[in-house]
C-alpha cells in the first residue's frame, strides 16, 4: 500500500489588483469576478511507497513548496485526490508550526501533542531532541530570541524524533551551517534505511542526487517530469543552461589559470602517440545542445601518450577533446566536468577559464583541445568526465553540445585518503617554552607569566 497517493492534485489561487477589488467580488449580486486565478499547482500525481525518498527540483515559483504544503495539510488542494496513511513531520518554512512567544520546550510538546504524543512520551525524547539541536540552555527561552540556525536546529531535531512515517523536507535546511547540514543528510539517510518515506526539496542537487530515488521537475506548477533521479538532473540542468540561469563569475578569475607544475608539459614523442583527432566516445547518458558543434572523441592518455583506463593519485593525465563544428562558432569554448559516482561535481574547467581563448570556427573546423594536469589525490573509485563545447563568454554562452559522463577513470589510491581527497601539504611542529604564553584574540594580545613558586 502506498503511503501517499495523490492524483492530479491542483492549487489555485485568486489575483485580485487591489483590495477594493475583493470587496467588489463579494458585494456582487450577479456573480461578476475580479479576480484572476493562479495555479500555483496543476495536475501532479504520483505515488510513493514505503522507504522512497522523492526528490522535487524546479525554479523559484515552480509550486514546490506549495505541492509539499498540500501534503502536510498545511493547505487543501483545490482539485484532485490526496491519500496520505501514516504519520508525517514536516520541516517546511521557517516558523511553520512553531509559536514564537512559547519557548522551544513548549514548542516541542506542542508539536508533539498536535501528533498524538502523550507528555510522558514527549519526555522520553526531549533528551534526544535537545542533543541533537545543540542549543544549550535556550531550550528554555521564547524562540523569538533565536537566532536563525537554532530555530532550525531546534525544529529539524523535533521533526526526526517525533516517529514519523512520512519526513517533508522543504529548503528550510539551506539557513543551517555547513555543519548542521551534513549532520541532517546523515540523518536523513539514517532514516531512508529505517524505512521512512522521505520528501525532499532542495536546490541542492547533489543533496538530490545523494538522497533521491526518485526526483519530480516542478515548472510553473506542473511536473514537467517524473522518474528516476538520475535521468530527471541532467535533463533540468540542461534546460537551465539553454535558459540562461547562468551565475556571473567574479572578474577578477576570468581567464586566470591557477600556477602549476613546471613539468606537466607532454613530449613530443608521447604527443605522436596520441590520435590527433578522437572519434570515440565511451559513453553518453544524456546529450543536449544547439547542435552548432559536435563532440566527436575524448581519451585520457599518460605523460608517455598511453591511453588510461586507471590513474594513480597525482599521475600527470591529459584529457584531449575533439571537436566538429557544424557551423559558424564566433567564440568557441571547450571544458569538462569531472563528477564522481554519486554524480557530484568534483572539479571542472574550460580553455578559457583557464586563459586560452580559442579563434572562431568555421563549418567543417575540427579541433583537439588537451587539458593537463596533475591528477587530484581523489578517493580510490571511478570518476566521470562530461566534456562540453560551447559558444560565447563564462557567463554569457550557448550550448553547442554537453555530454553526460562521457569517459571513466578509475583512481588507485598511492596511501590512505581520509575523506574525499587528500591535499599536499607541509607540516611544522614547533616547541613552546613553559616560561610564557602569548594569547591572542580579535580585539587585544596580553601576556600572562606562570606564578613563581616562593622559596622556603
Amino acid at each position: 500500500m502506498s503511503l501517499v497517493s495523490a492524483e492530479q492534485i491542483s492549487k489555485c489561487y485568486r489575483v485580485y489588483g487591489s483590495p477594493s477589488d475583493h470587496l467588489k467580488e463579494l458585494l456582487s449580486f450577479t456573480g461578476k469576478t475580479y479576480h484572476s486565478p493562479f495555479w500555483a499547482v496543476r495536475d501532479v500525481s504520483f505515488e510513493l511507497e514505503r522507504g522512497c525518498c522523492l526528490g522535487i527540483i524546479g525554479e523559484n515559483g515552480s509550486g514546490k513548496s506549495t505541492l509539499l504544503s498540500i501534503i502536510a495539510g498545511v493547505i487543501r488542494p483545490t482539485e484532485g485526490s490526496l491519500e496520505v496513511n501514516g504519520r508525517i513531520s514536516a520541516l517546511l518554512e521557517l516558523g511553520s508550526g512553531f509559536n514564537l512567544e512559547f519557548t522551544g520546550r513548549e514548542n516541542i510538546f506542542l508539536n508533539a501533542s498536535i501528533l498524538g504524543f502523550s507528555d510522558s512520551q514527549t519526555r522520553e525524547r526531549i533528551p534526544s531532541i535537545e542533543k541533537f539541536a545543540e542549543i544549550g540552555e535556550f531550550v528554555d527561552l521564547p524562540l523569538r530570541t533565536y537566532s536563525t540556525g537554532m530555530f532550525v536546529r531546534l525544529a529539524f531535531a523535533v521533526a526526526i524524533h517525533l516517529d514519523p512515517d512520512i519526513l517533508i523536507v522543504d529548503e528550510a535546511l539551506s539557513v543551517g551551517d555547513i555543519y548542521f547540514q551534513q549532520r541532517c543528510i546523515r540523518r536523513i539517510q539514517q532514516l531512508k534505511r529505517e524505512g521512512v518515506t522521505i520528501l525532499f526539496v532542495s536546490h541542492d542537487l547533489a543533496a538530490v542526487r545523494s538522497l533521491a530515488d526518485r526526483t519530480i521537475w516542478m515548472d510553473h506548477g506542473e511536473a514537467r517530469m517524473d522518474g528516476p533521479t538520475d535521468d530527471v538532473v541532467p535533463k533540468y540542468l540542461a534546460a537551465m543552461v539553454s535558459k540562461g540561469s547562468r551565475e556571473v563569475m567574479e572578474t577578477e578569475t576570468v581567464g586566470q589559470a591557477l600556477e602549476s607544475s613546471s613539468d606537466l608539459g607532454v613530449s613530443p614523442e608521447a604527443l605522436n602517440r596520441i590520435p590527433d583527432f578522437l572519434s570515440e566516445i565511451p559513453n553518453i547518458d544524456h546529450q543536449y545542445g544547439n547542435g552548432k558543434a559536435k563532440i566527436c572523441g575524448i581519451g585520457a592518455f599518460s605523460r608517455e601518450g598511453h591511453s588510461l583506463a586507471s590513474a594513480v593519485q597525482g599521475d600527470l593525465v591529459c584529457i584531449r577533446i575533439s571537436i566538429e563544428f557544424l557551423e559558424p562558432v564566433a567564440s568557441p569554448n571547450v571544458g569538462f566536468m569531472l563528477r564522481n559516482r554519486l554524480g557530484e561535481d568534483v572539479t571542472g574547467t574550460n580553455a578559457l577559464f583557464e586563459g586560452m581563448p580559442l579563434a572562431a570556427a568555421r563549418a567543417g573546423d575540427r579541433i583537439s583541445v588537451d587539458f593537463t594536469m596533475d591528477f587530484p589525490l581523489l578517493k580510490a573509485g571511478f570518476y566521470y568526465f562530461s566534456p562540453a563545447v560551447a559558444d560565447g563568454s563564462l557567463d554569457q554562452y550557448d550550448m553547442c553540445e554537453w555530454l553526460d559522463n562521457a569517459l571513466a577513470l578509475e583512481i588507485v589510491e598511492s596511501g590512505t585518503t581520509y575523506g574525499q581527497l587528500r591535499v599536499p601539504m607541509r607540516v611544522r611542529a614547533t616547541t613552546v617554552p613553559q616560561g610564557e604564553i602569548h594569547h591572542q584574540d580579535t580585539e587585544k594580545t596580553f601576556t600572562t607569566k606562570t606564578p613563581r613558586h616562593q622559596e622556603d
